[in-house]
């Protein structure tokens, strides 16, 4: 919560659960992350990449999950988890 990621690797971690709100994610990678259950903010939509997350149950305002769901890297599948990525976000 309130943490400075600012070019943070997140590729491949176990996130669940974790408060990202109030972050500073300019150019975190959260590729194949699972964060299932976590928590986001805004600053999500600064991050470099969210191609294959498992973001299943996770927490992110409204507007700015439709403005997430409109990104070219929210797409393919966790390899851990197996779960689709847009589909974790419910982005239809």
């Amino acid at each position: 919560y309130k943490a400075y990621l600012v070019s943070a690797n997140f590729e491949g971690a176990d996130a669940r659960g974790a408060s990202f709100e109030d972050t500073s994610m300019d150019d975190a990678n959260l590729k194949n992350i699972i964060a299932v259950g976590s928590y986001f903010g805004q600053s999500l939509l600064d991050v470099k990449t969210m191609e294959g997350g498992d973001f299943t149950d996770a927490q992110i305002p409204i507007k700015t999950l439709k403005l997430v769901c409109e990104r070219e890297d929210v797409r393919g599948s966790n390899p851990v988890t197996g779960v689709d990525t847009r589909e974790s976000l419910m982005c239809l």
